[in-house]
This record gives C-alpha cells, structure tokens and sequence, in this order.
C-alpha cells in the first residue's frame, strides 16, 4: 500500500519485552516529509493511560515507566529529534519549507487556534490549509491512543527558574521573567494571565517545590489531592483553548491529571505519581 503525507507510516520496530509482561511498540507517523516516532509501552494493569508529549522532558518519562511496571496501563510517548539531543518542539518540512509544532499545542477543534500554533521557521507565506491537516491528523491519532482509558496521565517537566538579566550580547541583556511553575496560574499584582484565566481553584503545600504540582480538570480530582497535601491546580469550564491536551480532555469529557515536576527531579515525580496511583485506586 502507498502512503501519503497525511497517512500514518505503520511501520514497527517490533515488541520489546520490558520485565515480565510490558511490551514496547514503536510506530512511525508520516508528518509531511519526516516522521514521528509514536512509541507505545503496555502492561496489564490499571485502566489508565500515561502521555508524553515533550521528548526533551526526560525526568517525567523515566518516572512514568517506573510507575507504569508498578501499576500497568499504557505509557504514550514521542519521538522526534533529528540529532543527538532531545527537542521540546517538532519540526518538519512540507513542498520545501520548515515548519515547527510544540506537541502539547495541537489539540484544538479550532482552526484558527491549531494555525497560530504552527511556526513556519523556513520559508515565507502563510500556514498552508495541507499544513493544517497533517498535524490535525497527528493530534487526532495520539488523541485516539489514550481517549478510550477511564484516566489520563500527563507526564511533564519544567525548569522553575527565578526572574533574570541574562546577557545575550556585550551591551545587551534580556530579562527573563519566572518560568512556569504552580504561581503561574495565581493572579499578581491584580493582572491575569492566561493561565490564571483557565484556573478555578489553586490549593499550595508550602512544604513542596513551586516545581511539583497537578493539574487536574475534575473538582473529585481536586478535592482529593488536596486532601493528600499535594498542590494542584483547577482547572476551569471555560479554558482559555490554547491547543493544550487539558482543555482538549475537558472538552471531551475525559478524566485528565498532568503532573508536573522540575526537570532532574526524579523521585520527587515518582513520589508525585505515587501518591496520585494510590488516592485514585485507594491503596
């Protein structure tokens, strides 16, 4: 059979066995003239399904697949970068220009919102409708991987670095503001951000890094975090539709919990997913 760009490439690496029963598989996604790697692990286990979207963030995926041999379920993961190091951001190239997604900002019903989100970082003109459709047909197959578990598990990293001047020339600085962390969706100095536009309700442990903390799109969800002392956000009815995996679960109705952690942070992650195991299944 003859694939085209906007087809999937089912072409397999073949089963890995990882421990006693999970299984590793690894398919090709044709994205205009490259490919993305869909790698899939499973294990018997719990109706639950852990995604990856950021490749570079490679904490939170390590500490998913150390809870996923513990509980089983599926484990989503992308792979993507042209060299050695790992990419936040995919990139591809459609009738010789270069184009340049990040994975967590494509799921969206909104045309217009899913065309902002697509970066043309080689060539010129506007984002062709083709474009378009080869990461709507890459969003709505990672979509369909995980849509069919009773829960998501957003796996993720952040950096949590202070506000800075950070000297790109001689003579010239860039201020750097706070990167994300869980103060991100508080509103300051009476000025709302766009993730503070998305929250309903922000419960802080003092005692935890601003780095680790949920985000959740449930009230249960929230309630029972917080009952277990861990700093979650709420995330509203009416999100701000910025391509995201969380506004795109609300909408669909499906249970959805992303943890978040600094990069580096590797038994806190785990920690983290621990405990969410455990309050979810009442361990």
């Amino acid at each position: 059979m003859k694939w085209v760009s906007l087809m999937i490439g089912f072409l397999c690496c073949g089963n890995i066995v990882l421990g006693q029963s999970a299984v590793m598989t690894k398919t090709w996604f044709s994205l205009g003239d490259d490919s993305v790697g869909i790698v899939t692990y499973l294990k018997p286990g719990k109706s639950q399904a852990f995604i990856h979207v950021h490749e570079n963030e490679t904490t939170s995926l390590e500490a998913g697949l150390n809870i996923l041999e513990h509980y089983g379920g599926k484990l989503i993961t992308l792979q993507h970068a042209q060299g050695i190091a790992k990419q936040r951001y995919i990139t591809f190239h459609y009738q010789k220009k270069q184009y340049r997604i990040d994975p967590n900002r494509i799921f969206t019903h909104d045309s217009a919102v899913l065309n902002s989100n697509i970066q043309l970082v080689k060539g010129t003109g506007p984002i062709p409708t083709e474009v378009q459709a080869i990461v709507k047909k890459l969003a709505d197959y990672v979509w369909e991987q995980i849509r069919g578990y009773e829960l998501i598990v957003a796996l993720h990293n952040n950096k949590n670095e202070p506000a800075s001047y950070k000297r790109k020339w001689l003579f010239w600085t860039k201020y750097a503001p706070d990167s994300y962390s869980i103060l991100s969706y508080a509103k300051a100095f009476d000025k709302s951000s766009e993730s503070n536009q998305s929250c309903a309700s922000i419960f802080i442990n003092p005692n935890f890094n601003n780095s680790e903390f949920f985000i959740v799109t449930e009230q249960r969800d929230f309630d029972m975090l917080a009952m277990h002392a861990c700093s979650v956000v709420l995330q509203n009815h009416q999100p701000v539709d910025d391509g995201s995996l969380s506004v795109y679960a609300l909408k669909n109705k499906r249970r959805y919990i992303n943890t978040e952690a600094k990069h580096g942070r590797f038994n806190e992650q785990v920690d983290m997913l621990e405990v969410l195991m455990r309050a979810v299944y009442n361990y």
